[in-house]
């Protein structure tokens, strides 16, 4: 049997600015001791993590419907030289989404 890799954003929030670019905000996750602390200093409890051209393109593909090979074979067509290695870029890239819990990675039968 064989299975696919399809990577999926998260429920988290996003839009895409002015310039096309994807913008994620991420919630801080505080301890009782630093929200105290962020809430006496006014610190923002969001982050907001503006990515460039190829990601933000790579975030639209993670939609849940494409899989890695497919991904991969699209970021090459757009990107080209740009991107090149691009297995291995577009690889590390969805590594890093997943492990700031912004993708969950599944395999379905193919």
């Amino acid at each position: 049997m064989q299975y696919s890799l399809v990577p999926k954003r998260r429920e988290v929030e996003w839009k895409i600015n002015d310039q096309g670019f994807v913008i994620i905000t991420i919630s801080k996750s505080l301890g009782r001791v630093e929200s105290k602390l962020a809430d006496l200093l006014g610190a923002p409890r969001d982050v907001r993590r503006s990515l460039d051209d190829m990601n933000s393109h790579l975030w639209m593909l993670m939609d849940g419907t494409n899989s890695m090979e497919s991904i991969v074979e699209e970021m090459d067509k757009r990107f080209a030289e740009r991107i090149a290695p691009v297995s291995e870029r577009v690889t590390k890239s969805i590594e890093q989404f997943a492990q700031l819990g912004l993708v969950e990675i599944s395999k379905i039968d193919s």
